[in-house]
């Protein structure tokens, strides 16, 4: 019985250990979120989208890119790219801005019509990579819905 026993322990232990490493990137997104705060459309065609990201762990993070792509009542309007690493301290929200990438002739015609009504319901679906350490690195996907308000300057 007790050769019996110890594989099968050792056989448990292995699945175990196996099964949690498989979800790093879940362990790391726990307690991440990004969300889009405002949108701005400038009179030259220049889209700017601020977004929020809230980290309520116990530990900081290393962004070291961002990539977003920004729906508008159902549409993909752009791609939102930042390749500067950005710390995320521990327990903090930070805010950041940046210039949105416009797709085609429907992006700027949903552009449009939530710049004319003030708002729009939006999804942004975020890939960002964590620098973990040295050269090691993490990607995670965030996603959220809401209300976003969107201007013209």
């Amino acid at each position: 019985m007790k050769r019996l026993l110890t594989p099968l322990f050792l056989l448990a232990l292995v699945a175990g250990f196996t099964a949690s490493c498989n979800n790093a990137s879940k362990i790391i997104a726990t307690g991440l979120k990004g969300e889009l705060t405002g949108i701005n459309c400038a009179s030259d065609g220049t889209v700017t989208a601020t977004w929020r990201v809230t980290n309520d762990n116990v530990v900081a993070y290393l962004f070291s890119r961002v990539s977003s792509k920004i729906f508008l009542n159902g549409t993909l309007v752009g791609l939102l790219v930042n390749e500067n690493p950005e710390g995320i301290p521990a327990n903090t929200t930070v805010e950041r801005s940046g210039k949105v990438k416009v797709g085609d002739e429907s992006a700027r015609r949903a552009l449009a019509a939530a710049k004319e009504k003030g708002t729009a319901s939006y999804m942004v679906d975020t890939q960002v990579t964590v620098t973990l350490y040295g050269d090691e690195f993490e990607k995670i996907t965030l996603t959220h819905t809401g209300t976003v308000p969107v201007t013209a300057k």
